[in-house]
């Protein structure tokens, strides 16, 4: 079975779709509207041929052109729908984001402020609605840290937000070939349990 298929007579969104789904580096097939598309799991085309196609349609037009959000957008829609949208932040003076779609990387980043964070973190939350979110911050910058909660708790209301030990997260290599340290370092953060943040928390405890 074709988990994806890109279906449509229109060029250019064809090659907006196909430059998407590289980008995401998701695997797809490209057929022609009249193919059979009974092993199609998912029908990428456009909101006007959609009605083709169903409930297994999803229209270039209600997808983001962030890749990471596209890819969440996508995976949504096969069947992973319950699973959680997965943050790890690893603060300081350069500030480490990795998401993950349960086990599935959506993205990593490097910023310079709190706030750009927050901003990054609030896109997913936007464009992929239907799942939980859980946020990991490192606690080896508690000011940072403690900002980072600040923000996310007005900006993502609806995420659950944990403390997490970062001791050791920026030794060894990561199995994430070709990124920052710090971007890393947020990737295991990302995959520690910590302490849930409780309403009204101003500070690192311990």
């Amino acid at each position: 079975m074709n988990r994806i298929c890109v279906v449509t007579s229109e060029a250019r969104s064809y090659y907006a779709l196909v430059t998407r789904l590289r980008r995401a580096e998701l695997p797809f097939s490209s057929l022609v509207p009249d193919s059979d598309l009974r092993g199609c799991e998912l029908i990428l085309t456009t909101a006007l041929e959609a009605r083709r196609f169903g409930q297994k349609a999803l229209a270039l037009e209600a997808l983001d052109d962030n890749p990471g959000v596209f890819k969440g957008q996508v995976l949504s829609r096969l069947g992973f729908a319950g699973d959680t949208i997965l943050i790890g932040v690893d603060p300081g003076k350069r500030i480490g984001v990795a998401i993950f779609y349960g086990q599935r990387k959506l993205a990593l980043s490097t910023f310079e402020s709190a706030g750009s964070v927050c901003m990054w973190i609030s896109t997913f939350a936007r464009g992929i609605p239907e799942s939980r979110i859980l946020v990991r911050i490192g606690d080896g910058n508690g000011p940072m840290a403690m900002k980072l909660v600040e923000l996310l708790k007005r900006g993502v209301p609806r995420a659950a937000i944990e403390l997490v030990d970062e001791s050791g997260t920026s030794a060894g290599s990561s199995k994430l070939r070709g990124v920052q340290r710090d971007q890393a370092a947020a990737a295991k953060i990302a995959f520690r349990k910590g302490e849930v943040v409780r309403s009204g928390q101003t500070r690192i405890h311990g």
